[in-house]
């Protein structure tokens, strides 16, 4: 570290020879002649020193009797004074630190963070549309006013802040993730719950409505569950008056659904051979270069790796730079045994299986069997469960009492 602490100023790489190092050690400390990469070789040692604690060693040697060699000389005056000739080399460092000044005049990486139900991508196609972009100048930039046209555009971003980093112009959002969102009324309107699908009823529990069914019934697909009607009988147990409601009932049956699946025992795979070609890219603006050629094999696959150039945390340049390689692999078709056939039938099953579970569905057996012929791999068989069911349906509304009475009087 101090090498490169003292590059700047220059430094000394020396040889000590002296019938009395360690005391010429010591009154270098003393001196406070800073002293580093000490190494003893033979008879003599070898370490670093400053250019100005180097002009400090004449009185210590005369001490110490002690003989000073200069073995090197390094940093920043020295490798000048060397190139003072090279003048285009002087030039170039001088172009070179001019465009890296005009580079940084300009916004070379766009960075969102905090955004979650906004995408990145929407939020930069929006500012592309304001003409904020990749390449603009920062003098063109007005944060506040960036700021206040992405909240006008997104109606959920509540906060903003807009800044310039270097050559990065960053955007922190934040949404309003804690909206009151306004519940929906409750559905009132009448309803029956009819069955879609078919099978034994093994619960049921009625909150609201009439039952049409009970535990242990057996219903049909489009069955009336619950009717979303309520006859209430007077004394003489006639209907006196009927209501109607919205139903609403936990029902569970008993049903099966049929399992088939089918694969075929042969499959393609990729079986490499070892062979790679690794290629160059470089991009520079919008401008692409590459050392890739034609095909290198006939097939393959290519894997690409970038990064970009940036010079600190937040000074990025509009330079790309990565390497493409291509894998060379041979189409091969395969079949699969019967061990691995099966493994795959029951993988698929499994997964099925899992995804019903998700939805509530309780598993009670699994009459699935896997057979396997000259060609393909065949699962097929009944998958029994106890699942939710009841869907609603418009009540049909029937004439009042009271009416059907007169209707009656009338036909008499």
């Amino acid at each position: 570290m101090k090498k490169w602490k003292y590059y700047g100023k220059g430094y000394l790489h020396i040889r000590l020879m002296s019938k009395e190092p360690e005391r010429f050690l010591n009154l270098c400390a003393n001196h406070n002649i800073p002293i580093w990469d000490l190494t003893h070789v033979e008879n003599y040692y070898e370490m670093n020193i400053t250019i100005q604690g180097f002009y400090q060693l004449k009185p210590l040697c005369k001490k110490t009797k002690t003989r000073i060699m200069i073995k090197g000389k390094y940093g920043l005056p020295f490798f000048f004074y060397k190139n003072k000739k090279r003048k285009a080399f002087f030039i170039g460092i001088a172009l070179c630190l001019f465009l890296l000044y005009g580079m940084s005049l300009y916004i070379w990486n766009i960075h969102v963070e905090g955004n979650l139900s906004n995408s990145t991508q929407s939020i930069l196609l929006y500012l592309d549309e304001l003409d904020v972009h990749h390449g603009i100048a920062k003098r063109k930039l007005d944060c506040a006013w960036i700021s206040a046209q992405i909240r006008k555009e997104f109606p959920d971003i509540i906060w903003v802040s807009t800044k310039i980093q270097g050559t990065r112009l960053i955007l922190h959002v934040q949404e309003n993730t804690d909206r009151y969102v306004e519940e929906e009324a409750a559905d009132t309107s009448p309803c029956d719950l009819v069955a879609e699908k078919g099978g034994t009823i093994v619960s049921m529990v009625t909150r609201q409505g009439t039952p049409q069914m009970a535990k242990g019934d057996v219903c049909k697909e489009g069955d009336i569950l619950v009717l979303g009607r309520l006859d209430i009988k007077d004394d003489s147990g006639e209907t006196a008056q009927r209501e109607y409601v919205h139903s609403d009932a936990d029902i569970y049956v008993r049903t099966q659904y049929q399992y088939y699946q089918e694969f075929p025992l042969s499959y393609d795979k990729r079986v490499y051979t070892g062979k790679t070609k690794k290629h160059y890219i470089l991009q520079i603006m919008d401008t692409y270069f590459s050392t890739r050629g034609r095909a290198p094999f006939t097939d393959y696959h290519s894997v690409s790796s970038t990064n970009r150039v940036k010079l600190t945390e937040n000074f990025y340049l509009p330079i790309t730079y990565g390497t493409i390689t291509d894998y060379e692999y041979t189409p091969e078709t395969l079949t699969y045994t019967k061990a691995e056939a099966v493994k795959k039938a029951q993988r698929k099953l499994t997964s099925f299986l899992d995804k019903l579970s998700e939805k509530g569905v309780e598993i009670c057996d699994n009459r699935v069997k896997i057979e396997i012929n000259s060609t393909s791999c065949i699962s097929k068989g009944s998958i029994e469960v106890i699942e939710k069911i009841g869907k609603e349906a418009p009540t049909e509304v029937v004439a009042p009492p009271e009416a059907e009475e007169r209707t009656a009087e009338t036909d008499e």
